[in-house]
């Protein structure tokens, strides 16, 4: 068992309302971030309602259709002939969705009751945002709703193409919810205001932070479950991945609790990496980049996905406050990555160090040659 196993970080979450209120504003954040999602639970949780109160609060336009009745040409559209050319028309919920400019919520509940091929015509709608040959626009938001397989009528296990695609929350309703409910007021949280900046600011260190997981960790990159009903469930691919670095990302932009990222992040990759990679993230011990850019030789961490997360960070630093002598800066930085023999982590800060060379500056020509025995190697 590696480190990252032994310290995997274990949540207590609480009951009642307050772990409500986690998956509620998880919800939230992941229609902030344009990602998929996916509701599990029982029926009569309020899960529709919750999404009607979302598209109300944002107001967006909001499309329900229950995909348990739908056939594949009820997303894949008609074939007609238009101008001597087949093309695929689109139904007429996508037509409204589209022509929303901020961008609507298409609500697709009861997914998992689709026959497969209901599931597969819905794979190019729930990630490309196409319905047949027409563009939904990449703001307009993908929800789904499902029952467990176990207590669903006439359940079907998702579709591992499909699944892998959402982020999948467990959503339930805990006996102090329902009462404040019954009694006139369900609770309702907002999230926290943000600029753009700072959205992507964290989005970009999200990724070295990834990036410097499966560096360390290649085995977690593809781990397809055994059992086809885990396979209709949260596992690590390339893409989920990519879907943690967004809802994360903007976890930490938002300044949410720990507990909203787990549930986030366990929704995108499942256990056990959502808690390997939360252990790897929380233990993070790296230098300012500030002070790498003051002072290039100060010690450096040895590990290559540390590196990685390293020099990511240095080059956020010179865009944000970028001088001709804080790119020279960098650039002895990228020499003492190849005195101390990590070429492909300076190689990979080189390609974006070079394209800010001021104008009218050379390139060092101490890195020229240092790379150029590498750029051989890969003509």
């Amino acid at each position: 068992m590696t480190d990252i196993q032994n310290s995997a970080k274990t949540f207590a979450f609480p009951n009642g309302q307050e772990s409500y209120k986690h998956l509620y504003l998880s919800l939230g954040v992941a229609i902030k971030a344009n990602v998929p999602v996916i509701l599990w639970g029982a029926p009569g949780q309020g899960k529709t309602s919750v999404i009607k109160h979302f598209a109300e609060k944002s107001e967006r336009k909001l499309e329900i259709i229950l995909a348990s009745i739908r056939e594949p040409q009820d997303f894949i559209g008609l074939p007609a002939l238009v101008d001597g050319e087949m093309r695929f028309m689109p139904p007429e919920w996508a037509k409204r969705l589209a022509a929303e400019a901020d961008g609507g919520i298409l609500f697709a509940d009861e997914v998992n009751t689709a026959p497969p091929s209901v599931q597969a015509a819905l794979l190019r709608v729930c990630l490309e945002k196409v319905a047949g040959d027409f563009d939904l626009g990449l703001e307009t938001r993908i929800v789904a709703a499902a029952n467990p397989p176990e207590i669903a009528a006439d359940g079907w296990d998702l579709a591992p193409p499909l699944a892998n695609r959402f982020c999948h929350l467990d959503w339930n309703l805990p006996a102090s919810v329902v009462a404040q409910g019954l009694a006139g007021a369900w609770p309702t949280y907002e999230l926290p205001d943000t600029d753009e900046a700072q959205i992507a600011d964290h989005l970009e260190n999200e990724k070295l932070l990834v990036a410097g997981f499966l560096t360390a960790q290649g085995h977690r990159v593809t781990v397809m479950p055994d059992s086809s009903t885990d396979q209709g469930r949260a596992f690590p691919t390339p893409r989920s991945w990519e879907t943690v670095t967004k809802v994360s990302g903007m976890v930490s932009a938002l300044q949410l609790p720990e507990e909203i990222r787990y549930l986030l992040v366990n929704g995108c990759i499942g256990e056990p990496a959502a808690s390997e990679y939360l252990a790897y993230r929380e233990n993070q011990d790296l230098p300012n980049p500030e002070d790498i850019i003051a002072n290039p030789q100060m010690t450096l961490p040895t590990r290559p996905d540390q590196l990685y997360m390293l020099t990511g960070s240095v080059m956020r630093a010179l865009h944000n406050n970028f001088s001709p002598a804080r790119w020279e800066k960098v650039g002895e930085f990228i020499k003492r990555l190849f005195q101390d023999n990590h070429p492909d982590v300076a190689m990979a800060l080189n390609m974006n160090w070079s394209k800010l060379t001021p104008a009218g500056t050379p390139i060092d020509r101490g890195i020229l040659r240092e790379i150029s025995p590498f750029v051989q190697l890969m003509q």
